[in-house]
């Protein structure tokens, strides 16, 4: 037989079971990782899915991004800033509010974009309902108290801000406004910055409260150095950032699904981090508040004026605020539920509902706002604070 029906014998495949060629090794391997594959696919299909429906169904809408990094509390608002932020209805885009942002020179939402940062005056800190969400500057508190103190106001705040983040930007910047008193809300945002696990969390891009193992109280963590610009680099940003205006396709489908995968991680104990960006899961929530409450107090032992402590669900029971030091507890006004309920919640019930809360949404109206602003600027005159 000639050489080339040889070398065609020699390269023909095994026959087994008739005419039916034996799969390389190779093709075994790929016909395997394809089948093992094809279900992790249609699960990363699945997320996507999930996030791109809730891009599609946002209602939320910004006329661009008022917020930038920081590498220790996650984000903070940009400096100079002309922006909006408005709700509208998903499939008929008929506009329900919408309200310029406007930032001072320093990232501090203001009347104007650009101004000189004020001192000497007083400091508002919270999340979005100190920012004002869905009113304007003048009609928030902060604005209404600058109104009837003749007091300017630095408003410390921010969309989806947490109590660790609202503290630590006033703690960074009471030393330079130098405030004549400081109002704290915490409506509820010490549920956002509960952290969870077995050993100091690192896989955090905003700081929260963690309790060791076995220990009483929880302490701040602040993100490791680098990490949070390290993790933007990939497109993932801090979870909550979508409130100042990360509405892009790359939030939705990068940062969602990224941190989504952080939590259940967290939540099956693998790692230690958050087990959601707004609640506090599988926490103590005692430890969680006493640790909020004892960063508030060192902010009031620092600045060394009166912090008028919006305390408006009780979340904050006197006898908790009463294991603080001396030193601190000295400094902390507390207003809890049963004013604010008396002198907040009463009245804007005889409000008309645009007024009462932002349409189409729980924020704060403008006649709301207006309300805590005079309780404030009562609460300042009795304090013997003015002008």
């Amino acid at each position: 037989m000639p050489d080339g029906k040889f070398d065609k014998l020699r390269q023909a495949p095994p026959i087994v079971d008739g005419n039916r060629p034996v799969p390389s090794g190779a093709k075994l391997l790929c016909m395997w990782a394809a089948l093992i594959a094809i279900p992790f696919v249609g699960l990363l299909l699945l997320v996507l899915g999930y996030y791109a429906f809730a891009k599609l169904t946002y209602s939320a809408y910004t006329c661009g991004s008022f917020a930038r990094l920081d590498d220790e509390i996650g984000w903070t608002l940009a400096p100079s800033v002309e922006s909006c932020l408005g709700g509208r209805g998903v499939f008929t885009r008929t506009p329900w509010f919408e309200s310029p942002v406007y930032t001072d020179a320093n990232g501090f939402r203001a009347a104007r974009p650009g101004a000189p940062t004020s001192v000497g005056g007083l400091m508002a800190v919270g999340d979005s309902y100190t920012f004002g969400y869905g009113v304007t500057f003048e009609q928030s508190y902060a604005g209404e108290l600058e109104r009837l103190s003749h007091l300017p106001v630095v408003t410390a705040a921010s969309p989806a801000y947490s109590s660790a983040q609202a503290l630590l930007l006033a703690q960074r910047w009471v030393p330079r406004i130098k405030p004549k008193a400081i109002v704290y809300l915490d409506n509820g945002m010490w549920t956002r910055d509960a952290c969870r696990g077995p050993y100091r969390p690192t896989a955090i891009l905003k700081p929260c409260y963690w309790q060791p193992p076995g220990a009483a109280a929880a302490e701040l963590v602040i993100p490791p150095p680098g990490r949070i610009a390290a993790w933007a680099k990939w497109g993932v940003l801090p979870g909550g950032m979508i409130g100042p205006g990360e509405t892009g396709w790359d939030y939705f489908l990068v940062s969602r699904p990224v941190l989504q995968v952080e939590h259940l991680l967290t939540l099956a104990g693998i790692v230690s981090g958050f087990g959601h960006d707004f609640a506090a899961v599988g926490v103590d929530d005692t430890a969680i508040r006493r640790a909020v409450l004892a960063h508030l107090g060192r902010l009031a032992e620092a600045a060394r004026v009166p912090v008028i402590f919006l305390d408006s669900e009780n979340f904050y029971p006197p006898d908790m605020l009463d294991e603080l030091p001396a030193s601190q507890r000295a400094f902390i006004d507390r207003i809890g539920k049963e004013r604010w309920d008396r002198e907040v919640e009463a009245p804007a019930a005889l409000l008309p509902p645009d007024q009462r809360t932002v349409p189409h949404d729980d924020h704060f109206g403008a006649g709301r706002h207006r309300l805590i602003a005079e309780m404030l600027a009562r609460e300042l005159n009795r304090l013997g604070i003015t002008q």
